[in-house]
């Protein structure tokens, strides 16, 4: 078993109006930025779309055979969903070595034309179901599925201050609930008891990847190896 620092949750300058680092930014400073931050993983979330993940895999490859530094990276999505007056963000991560094939399976199976979206609309896009269904979709493909700063306001709402929270993170197929704030990691507990709690950057920049992070102890930095940390 190694000891790991993890960030789950990263976006890249896949959508220039959503990125706050400079558009410029290559995968190699993405790599760089996290292996500095002291990270052994990084999952590389962009919004409703795996299209940049690529660029990273490669560009860490290309890294740890020049220097030795080694960085596992996880492809997923992160994917905002609404339902009634609700809305969760979920992070997908999915198999590697077939995660273009099973994004594009759930972007159908959640009636979502990719080849119809353009690059800018990414960030506002809302999936109209319950959360705990497009869970249990991720979960069907192999992939695993927790939410993304449940404490996190958007104007006056909050995802945890909601009945759908409970519902959420008591569902199997949610992994983790991802918290922004420490504080109310015992007020979660008490709520959904047994429930695991993770930190992640939600980065939009070189600067703040790593700036939350999860340590866990992997049998190896791979997403098999998240998997088995985490029961599956």
């Amino acid at each position: 078993m190694t000891t790991l620092e993890l960030d789950l949750h990263t976006h890249s300058p896949l959508v220039p109006t959503d990125y706050r680092g400079p558009v410029e930014t290559s995968a190699r400073t993405i790599v760089e930025a996290a292996l500095f931050a002291g990270l052994g993983l990084l999952a590389v979330t962009d919004h409703f779309s795996v299209r940049y993940v690529h660029h990273i895999e490669e560009a860490a490859r290309r890294h740890a055979e020049e220097t030795g530094a080694s960085l596992a990276v996880l492809p997923g999505a992160e994917i905002k969903v609404s339902w009634g007056t609700d809305e969760a963000h979920l992070i997908a991560l999915l198999p590697p070595d077939s995660y273009a094939e099973h994004f594009d399976e759930l972007a159908r199976s959640l009636s979502v034309d990719q080849a119809r979206l353009h690059v800018d609309e990414l960030p506002a896009l809302k999936v109209q179901a319950h959360p705990c269904d497009v869970a249990r979709r991720v979960a069907g493909l192999g992939g695993l599925c927790h939410i993304g700063h449940a404490d996190r306001f958007f104007g006056t709402y909050r995802l945890l201050d909601s009945d759908l929270f409970d519902e959420l993170a008591s569902e199997r197929s949610i992994v983790a609930v991802e918290l922004v704030d420490p504080a109310n990691t015992a007020e979660v507990e008490r709520r959904v008891p047994g429930v695991r709690i993770i930190a992640s950057s939600d980065a939009h920049s070189p600067a703040e990847i790593g700036r939350r992070r999860t340590r866990l102890q992997l049998e190896e930095a791979s997403f098999a190896g998240l998997a088995r940390a985490f029961g599956l």
